[in-house]
Formats: C-alpha cells, sequence, structure tokens
C-alpha cells in the first residue's frame, strides 16, 4: 500500500532532478548517519536550489531541505528533510535517506517526527532555516511494500541553510 510519505519523498527526490544540472554555491547539512559523521551540500545554482520553499495557500508553506554527498546534485547518498509552516508554525517532519542511486530502495520515517527549529525566516523569495533533526529511518525495499522497521538507520543532523522560493 503506498502511503503519502512515500509518495512525497518520490515527488521530492523527481523536482530535484528538474534542475540537476547546474550547480554554484552550496550550504551544508551535517551530523551522523547511523553514527557515523557525515556531511551534505545544499546545491543553488541560478534555477532554483535543493533548500526550498513554496507557498500553498496564505499562511501555510512547504519547506524542503536536500543535502548531497557531492556540491552537484545526484541521488545517492542524498539526505531530503520536509516539513508544513501553517501561521508561522512549523509541523512535525518527513524525513528521507536515498543510499543508491536510484529512488528505491530508501530510509525513511514512516509517519511524521519533531523537528526542532531555531530559526526559519523567510523574505520574499528567499529565507533562513536553521534546526535539527534527530530520528530512526526504516528500510523501504519498494513503494508497493511496508517500512521495516528491524532494518533501520539512526539519522542525527543539524542544518543552518539559505531557502530559495520555489514557484508551484
Amino acid at each position: 500500500m503506498i502511503n503519502q510519505q512515500q509518495l512525497m519523498s518520490g515527488a521530492l527526490l523527481l523536482g530535484g532532478l528538474m534542475w540537476g544540472a547546474g550547480h554554484a554555491v552550496a550550504n551544508e547539512i551535517s551530523g551522523t548517519l547511523d553514527g557515523e559523521p557525515k556531511e551534505w551540500h545544499v546545491v543553488t545554482h541560478s534555477e532554483g536550489s535543493t533548500a526550498s520553499f513554496g507557498e500553498l495557500m496564505p499562511g501555510m508553506m512547504d519547506v524542503t531541505i536536500q543535502g548531497h554527498r557531492e556540491q552537484r546534485f545526484e541521488t545517492q547518498g542524498t539526505l531530503s528533510i520536509n516539513f508544513m509552516v501553517m501561521n508561522g508554525t512549523t509541523g512535525d517532519a518527513s524525513v528521507s535517506y536515498f543510499p543508491e542511486s536510484a529512488m528505491m530502495p530508501h530510509y525513511g520515517t514512516e509517519t511524521e517526527v519533531p523537528i526542532e527549529i531555531e530559526l526559519l525566516d523567510i523574505d520574499g523569495d528567499t529565507g533562513r532555516a536553521k534546526g535539527r533533526i534527530s530520528t530512526s529511518l526504516a528500510y523501504l525495499a519498494s513503494m508497493t511494500e511496508d517500512y521495516d522497521s528491524s532494518n533501520t538507520m539512526e539519522v542525527d543532523v543539524s542544518f543552518d541553510v539559505t531557502l530559495v522560493r520555489e514557484a508551484y
């Protein structure tokens, strides 16, 4: 059975593929993945960024922070964090990690999890998000299967990124 989390993970990664060819300055996300120190880069360029926000309706924004192993877009090694903001209040987040060069299999949160937001400042077409998330990610072999809670990875990351407005 396909759930909203699985669909969102796929949509986020496909959105990144749309402008994967460009690259310029990158922000960074750092922390641990399964206890190992890791660093990810937010790729920005003239057409957008892998750290973005979009206004779904007045007072409702969707924020995506997608980090890559290199300062260029690639699926393998990508960490993706997504959360909603309603009237200035941050909701819980979904997190996915893609260990291979395809969207499946991957590790992700089965339900949304708490996220700590220290700063979220949106001003026109840009913004800044600073925070931390620590959670367990379960293995998902395919869109037609359920998460395997016996196969998990722990993620604990901090981020301080520049957000770019995405047009919906």
